[in-house]
């Protein structure tokens, strides 16, 4: 009985066709993180008026940083964004970012990172030269991306 229920299950593997592995990437890179700046200043005049202004802006903090990434076959992902990138109040669990709207094509693959409700950067994946973009309010990544496995990946340590 044994032996016909595993004929069966290997039957039934090979007739759907055994699932993916997930594709992981590690990806090194740079980029430039949009921060609020303000200056205020204030004047008097020698009649003794005086005048007061506020200037709110933002300025690019260059970076370098880690990407990793998993990309299941379901259309399902995850990504840890750089923390440059991230903003105070944002969503994630434990570091990661869902990655929404997943396509994966034979030359690219793109999606959506959700890290808040206001802010959603666009991720590009080029498969043929292994480079990432991702662009958004915070700022702006560009990396190369190598896959590995964490099963059989070697440590440095």
């Amino acid at each position: 009985m044994i032996l016909k229920l595993a004929a069966f299950t290997l039957g039934l593997t090979v007739a759907t066709g055994a699932a993916a592995a997930p594709l992981h990437l590690v990806c090194l890179g740079n980029g430039s993180a949009n921060r609020i700046t303000s200056s205020s200043g204030s004047a008097w005049a020698s009649n003794g008026a005086s005048a007061w202004g506020q200037v709110i802006g933002t300025r690019d903090v260059p970076f370098d940083d880690q990407v990793n990434i998993e990309l299941a076959d379901d259309g399902t992902g995850q990504i840890r964004m750089p923390r440059a990138m991230l903003p105070k109040i944002r969503g994630g669990k434990d570091g990661w970012f869902e990655v929404r709207d997943v396509v994966k094509g034979q030359d690219e693959i793109t999606g959506t990172v959700q890290v808040n409700v206001f802010n959603s950067p666009k991720l590009r994946i080029d498969r043929i030269r292994g480079h990432l973009s991702l662009s958004g309010k915070s700022g702006d990544y560009a990396g190369v991306c190598r896959p590995y496995d964490p099963a059989t990946v070697q440590r440095a340590f």
